[in-house]
């Protein structure tokens, strides 16, 4: 069976106990994608090449990166840089890993027009490198984790006309999800999971079945939106919003830490 990992970009983010405990599990014979993003890599690149980091954020809430050609750049090279370190820190730990950092797992439609909020007035937004993902190289993934292989996968993307596009990573782990009919996807990133409070960890939602969706989508603000959205497209047996920062986090997330979003009845290894 496979699952996939997406580890979160953000500041805050433990990719070092995650790895460590991603690669024991790998030992013992699970098969893993490993996804990753690279927002504060690629922030602390903007702002050393002198050209910050800008957001967008749609009518709808949900927020993303401005990525104008020249940011596209900036986040490439901080999308390799982040997976070659990924691919090294599992090779050190004993794991085969292949880094994908280029747009050769991911197509993506790139967007033309991006209804976007500015000074609380509704703009769109024509130079944007960003894409909606219209597939996943399946057979690429499954030739790699056959061999024994852990595919390691940036958020870049090949648009139709040959383009490279910066992809959102959740949605980019529940594509991969999907492709692979895995029977888990499980985000982590630096908050517990899906919370009633923000500023409250203990008002962490513990699990609901994916039919209830719409009734915790309220609680979501921000990226959280972007991750409720990646549950819904997943078709994953099981997604899990967990903490990256805690002892064992993989271990912790599958024995029942975070939020845990049930989709259908699981058989097999993962259903711990």
């Amino acid at each position: 069976m496979i699952a996939v990992l997406k580890l979160g970009g953000g500041a805050g983010n433990d990719h070092t106990a995650a790895l460590r405990n991603l690669a024991d599990r790998i030992h013992s014979g699970e098969r893993w994608v490993l996804v990753h993003g690279a927002s504060a890599a690629a922030d602390a690149l903007a702002e050393q090449i002198g050209y910050p980091a800008r957001a967008l954020t749609t009518p709808g809430g949900h927020s993303s990166r401005y990525t104008d050609a020249r940011t596209l750049e900036i986040f490439c090279m901080a999308a390799a840089s982040t997976n070659q370190q990924m691919v090294a820190a599992l090779d050190a730990l004993g794991v085969r890993a292949a880094g994908l950092a280029g747009p050769n797992v991911i197509r993506a439609a790139r967007k033309t027009a991006i209804r976007a909020v500015r000074d609380g007035r509704q703009v769109l937004i024509r130079d944007d490198y960003t894409g909606s993902i219209t597939g996943v190289d399946a057979r690429l993934l499954s030739a790699l984790l056959e061999a024994g292989i852990t595919p390691v996968v940036a958020p870049v993307a090949l648009g139709a006309e040959g383009e490279r596009l910066n992809v959102d990573g959740d949605l980019a782990a529940a594509a991969i999800a999907r492709a692979l009919e895995a029977e888990t996807l499980l985000i982590l990133s630096n908050i517990p999971g899906l919370l009633r409070d923000v500023h409250d960890p203990s008002s962490l939602v513990r699990s609901f079945y994916l039919s209830e969706l719409p009734h915790y989508e309220s609680l979501a603000a921000g990226r959280m939106k972007k991750k409720l959205l990646a549950a819904e497209r997943a078709g994953a047996g099981r997604f899990i919003l967990s903490d990256s920062r805690i002892t064992q986090p993989v271990d912790s997330a599958l024995a029942g830490a975070g939020t845990h979003i049930q989709t259908r009845i699981l058989n097999g290894h993962f259903n711990d």
